[in-house]
């Protein structure tokens, strides 16, 4: 039995009132699922809204070429799906699979729009809801366009790491290399030249290898994590890179989708003239040809 508490945590209907609320929760109706149920397909028509009561739903959208379902998300106990085909009755939009013994809570479009009907403020809410969900998705979409994921990164970095990377592109470069064999000629040539004074750092250089031992001892954790940082710009690239490609094939699909619906057109259409041309050409046969009972015996 779903509860108001739960109702109130989905978008569209956190705007409801309590009264509004508890009428909503009689609207639902329980159902079970089986490992491996599809519970509707991309392009289905779209008449439910469901939440999980239980175990996990699997959202993705089916590749063009026949491969395997490109997944978008796995959905846990306590969230929602389908909330939008309530208001417009759209088709699915991506394929529903159960990724194991599944119980949902499902209600249809027709008991909701009843339930809008009886109260018209509610309707007027959710549509202000909506409505500013739009605009936040607008706002949304408008700064994720115009940011950049290394200038992002740049900018929550701390001194530490700041100084972290600076060592790190130090260390390895010809600077470092060139510097570090000059600072080691020097040692050498100072503690082996027992004319003018007497050495620091006799051979074989204990302190020396006591220096070297401190400096790679505070390399490696500062190596490590510039090189972390590096694998999170990675990740981050990745997962940007994926949901481009993504969306970058979802339109691809729509515009074959289209395409076909333009062509079906123009082909009902060309069929269409083509048979009225042939009518109109069958009419003109028949008014050019003699009728039988005029013709002379």
């Amino acid at each position: 039995m779903i509860t108001m508490e739960s109702l109130h945590k989905i978008p569209i209907f956190q705007s409801l009132s309590a009264a509004d609320l508890q009428e909503l929760t009689a609207s639902w109706i329980p159902r079970t699922l089986p490992i491996g149920f599809t519970l509707f397909k991309k392009g289905d028509a779209g008449s439910s809204m469901y939440i999980i009561s239980k175990g996990s739903i699997e959202i993705s959208i089916p590749a063009e070429d026949g491969k395997k379902d490109i997944q978008v998300s796995i959905l846990k106990e306590g969230d929602f799906f389908g909330e939008l085909s309530l208001v417009d009755g759209s088709p699915r939009t991506a394929t529903a699979t159960a990724l194991d013994h599944c119980t949902l809570l499902e209600m249809n479009r027709d008991n909701f729009l009843d339930f809008l009907i009886r109260r018209p403020t509610v309707a007027i809410a959710m549509i202000a809801e909506i409505g500013k969900r739009l605009r936040l998705t607008n706002e949304l979409v408008t700064s994720l366009a115009s940011k950049n994921v290394n200038v992002e990164l740049e900018e929550r970095l701390t001194f530490g790491d700041r100084l972290a990377d600076k060592v790190s592109d130090f260390v390895g470069s010809w600077t470092f290399i060139i510097a570090f064999l000059a600072f080691l000629t020097l040692w050498m040539a100072l503690n082996i030249a027992q004319i003018f004074f007497k050495p620091f750092d006799v051979y074989p250089y204990v302190f020396l290898n006591l220096v070297l031992a401190m400096v790679a001892s505070l390399q490696a954790p500062l190596i490590m994590m510039s090189q972390n940082r590096a694998q999170l710009k990675d990740r981050l690239r990745a997962e940007l890179d994926y949901q481009v490609n993504v969306k970058s094939e979802l339109m691809l699909q729509q515009l074959h989708t289209k395409l076909d619906e333009v062509r079906k057109v123009e082909l009902q259409v060309l069929q269409q003239t083509i048979e009225k041309q042939l009518e109109h050409i069958h009419d003109q046969v028949e008014m050019t040809e003699p009728h039988p009972s005029k013709e002379r015996p």
